[in-house]
C-alpha cells in the first residue's frame, strides 16, 4: 500500500528546495573540513605528479587549494546526496518499492566511492604515461597546479559518475521497463553504446576510452546476473501467489 501525502506543486517544490539545502549545507561543512586539511591533501595529491607543477597566477595555489578542497568534500559527502534524493521521491513510492529505493541509494553511494577509487588507484597513473607520450619534440610538460588539479577532479568524477551504470540496469528491470533476456540480446549495441560514453566522458584517447569501458562492461555483465536472479525470483513469486488462489 502506498503511504504518500498528498501535496501541491508548490509543496514539492518546497520539500525539493529544502533537500538541495540540506545537500549544499553538508557540502559546504566537508568542503570546509577539507580545506582544514587541504595542505595535507595538496601533498598527497602532488606525490602521484609525474612532473614539477608550477603556479601562473599569484592566488592560483590558493584556488588550487580551494578547488582540491570542493572536489574532496563532494566526494565524502557523496552519501548524504544519495540520501536526500530518496527521501525526496520515498513518499511517493510503495513499502515494497521503498526498500529498492533504500537499496539504490545506498549502492549509489558505494559505487559512486568505487568508482572515484579506481580511479584515483588504478586509471590515473597510466592515463598520465599516455598523455605525457605526446610530448615529443620540443613539446615539454609545463603543468599548472590549478589545471591539473582541475583535471584530476573531473577525471575521478568522470569515473564515479559513470560507475551508477548498475544502479541504472537494475532500476530499469525492476521497473519493467527491460528484461535481461532483452539486455542480453542487445549486448552488442550496449557495447557500442559504453565505448560512445566512454568517448564522450574521456579525454581524447583510445587508451583512455577502452580503460573505462571494460569495467563498465563488466559491471554490466554482474549488474545483468543479478537482475536475471531477481527477475526470477518475483516470477516464481508470482507463480506461488497464483496457485495460491
Amino acid at each position: 500500500m502506498r503511504e504518500v501525502k498528498e501535496g501541491s506543486f508548490w509543496d514539492h517544490l518546497e520539500e525539493l528546495r529544502r533537500r538541495i539545502f540540506i545537500v549544499l549545507g553538508v557540502l559546504t561543512i566537508g568542503t570546509v573540513a577539507a580545506f582544514a586539511f587541504s595542505r595535507q591533501l595538496m601533498e598527497l595529491v602532488l606525490e602521484g605528479a609525474p612532473i614539477h607543477l608550477q603556479t601562473l597566477a599569484p592566488a592560483e595555489a590558493f584556488t588550487a587549494h580551494l578547488t582540491l578542497s570542493l572536489a574532496v568534500g563532494l566526494l565524502i559527502t557523496s552519501p548524504v546526496g544519495f540520501y536526500q534524493f530518496w527521501r525526496f521521491v520515498s513518499p511517493g513510492l510503495y513499502r515494497k518499492e521503498r526498500s529498492v529505493a533504500v537499496a539504490s541509494a545506498f549502492l549509489c553511494a558505494i559505487l559512486f566511492l568505487a568508482g572515484a577509487a579506481f580511479a584515483w588507484f588504478i586509471m590515473l597513473e597510466p592515463a598520465l604515461t599516455v598523455f605525457r607520450s605526446f610530448e615529443v619534440g620540443d613539446i615539454t610538460g609545463g603543468w599548472s597546479l590549478s589545471n591539473y588539479i582541475s583535471f584530476l577532479g573531473r577525471f575521478v568524477l568522470v569515473f564515479a559518475t559513470a560507475f551508477q551504470l548498475p544502479v541504472l540496469v537494475l532500476v530499469m528491470v525492476r521497473m519493467g521497463a527491460v528484461s535481461p533476456a532483452q539486455l542480453a540480446k542487445y549486448r552488442r549495441h550496449i557495447i557500442v553504446g559504453l565505448l560512445i560514453i566512454a568517448a564522450i566522458l574521456t579525454p581524447p584517447d583510445p587508451m583512455t576510452q577502452v580503460m573505462l569501458t571494460l569495467p563498465l562492461y563488466l559491471l554490466f555483465e554482474l549488474s545483468l546476473l543479478a537482475a536475471r536472479i531477481g527477475y526470477r525470483k518475483r516470477k516464481n513469486a508470482g507463480r506461488e501467489e497464483e496457485n495460491d488462489d
